[in-house]
């Protein structure tokens, strides 16, 4: 309908290029969604006059040079489907791309579509020109650029340089700063990351954020510099909205850089001079946590808890519990987690599993099922816990209701077919119990258990 209304509108101006093109564009998507090739090859055909029309009444339009080089390479892919016969065909989009670069040199998705042009046809010297005008006019392509097919050393060294020419040219001078040192990360070249993105900063500074400091603060650790690091994260502390959620993410890098034994220092440096939560406290007591310093971590969450008991205390009080075996505390603790929090889906699932193996099962159960229902989105593994502890209560079809939701998640996975399997064979439905070891064949035939298991069962009927 759209093409017929354009079509009389052509009648009374033909000489309008807009509806010149717009029939093109129209005709162009019919193509896209043609019953068969043939039918797509006339439509892109037809589409193509249109478009040459259009060019002919504006030659300067990039919007139509760009569109008949889509065209072209449509043409170009059904022709060799079509006539596979034929080595060579008559449509050549390249031509079409390189004129709609020359028409607007700077549009982006014009210049990416002649990159992977010129990687299709083996041109590597004109790819690596594209690739070098692309970071320089706009330096966070770079990040687009290396999930392409043609991404390689090469290409890698002409975004170098095409970052280095937006320097050169204050083009957007502070990302490409920024974008030199994450390339520089990636090379471990710390010194280099450091002096781009130091300068970055230098460059529109009313930008920086706590996340620029903290940032910065890293690459520091990085390269072992850690007084530079500490003075960097203070700033990144002093201007964070959220300063325990900044002291985390602080502690993380030190964590990733296997020296946690530093934090405590920069800790006990910056605690006179900023006011915290109790959740800074608590990251107090995971570090030491994590340092396996349990008594240490344990006084901590246990004087915080005297003042104001929280949830995410007794979770930390049950995990310490937990690394000690000691399963009556940690049943106290993460039971107290989930009174103070009855709506984390998280402890009422660890509970649970603690229950299970303390054969406290309904009890289990019942924290399961709490588990299931805060759950956001429930998983396939929650109802696959929830189902173990319906079979250790003999309580079958629970299991096998559990494990039907699991698989209207997970339905490729073979084991959980095994699994409802192995459940109506203990209520004696040997003909359901077979389907399913099929369903568990048919995803995993590799695994011989099901298969034997099926035959099993087969020769009991």
């Amino acid at each position: 309908m759209a093409a017929d209304h354009l079509k009389k509108a052509a009648n009374y101006q033909p000489d309008d290029y807009e509806i010149q093109k717009e029939l093109g564009k129209v005709l162009f998507a019919s193509g896209e969604s043609a019953p068969n090739n043939i039918e797509a090859f006339l439509l892109t055909q037809t589409s193509k006059d249109f478009y040459l029309n259009a060019l002919r009444l504006n030659s300067l339009d990039a919007e139509t040079v760009y569109a008949l080089g889509r065209g072209e390479h449509r043409l170009e892919q059904l022709y060799r489907y079509l006539h596979p016969e034929e080595k060579e065909t008559p449509y050549r989009p390249l031509p079409y791309f390189k004129q709609a670069v020359r028409l607007r040199p700077n549009g982006l998705q014009y210049n990416y579509t002649l990159a992977r042009c010129f990687y299709n046809q083996g041109q590597m010297n004109e790819l690596l020109a594209v690739v070098r005008r692309l970071t320089r006019i706009c330096p966070s392509s770079y990040g687009y650029l290396k999930k392409e097919n043609f991404w390689s050393d090469s290409v890698r060294e002409a975004c170098r340089t095409g970052l280095r020419e937006a320097v050169k040219n204050k083009i957007s001078v502070r990302n490409a700063h920024m974008i030199i040192s994450s390339v520089l990360t990636e090379e471990k070249d710390w010194p280099g990351a450091i002096s781009h993105y130091q300068e970055a900063l230098n460059h529109s500074a009313f930008q920086n954020s706590s996340a620029n400091y903290a940032h910065l603060g890293s690459l520091r650790l990085k390269n072992s510099q850690h007084k530079e690091a500490m003075t960097w994260f203070f700033h990144a502390l002093d201007m964070s909205r959220s300063k325990e959620k900044s002291l985390e993410r602080i502690y993380s890098f030190y964590k990733k850089e296997g020296c946690p034994e530093k934090f405590l220092l920069f800790y006990q440096q910056i605690s006179g001079y900023f006011i915290f939560s109790s959740r800074a406290d608590i990251l107090l007591a995971r570090f030491f946590f994590d340092l396996k310093q349990y008594q240490k971590a344990q006084e901590i969450l246990t004087v915080l808890n005297q003042k104001h008991p929280t949830a995410r205390a007794y979770y930390w009080l049950s995990r310490i519990a937990q690394a000690e075996k000691d399963w009556d505390r940690m049943e106290l603790a993460i039971q107290k987690a989930t009174v103070l929090d009855p709506k984390n889906s998280q402890y009422h699932f660890i509970f649970s599993n603690l229950l299970k193996r303390l054969k406290k099962l309904d009890r289990a159960e019942k924290e399961a099922r709490l588990a299931i229902e805060h759950r956001k989105s429930p998983t396939a593994g929650l109802f696959n816990h929830s189902a173990w502890i319906r079979w250790s209560k003999s309580d079958y079809l629970g299991a096998i209701d559990d494990w039907k939701s699991a698989v209207r998640l997970k339905p490729d996975t073979a084991a959980f077919y095994s699994y409802i399997a192995e459940a109506y064979r203990r209520l004696e439905n040997r003909a359901l119990a077979m389907e399913y070891y099929q369903k568990a064949t048919s995803l995993d035939p590799t695994n011989d258990r099901y298969l034997k298991r099926y035959l099993e069962i087969k020769a009991e009927i």
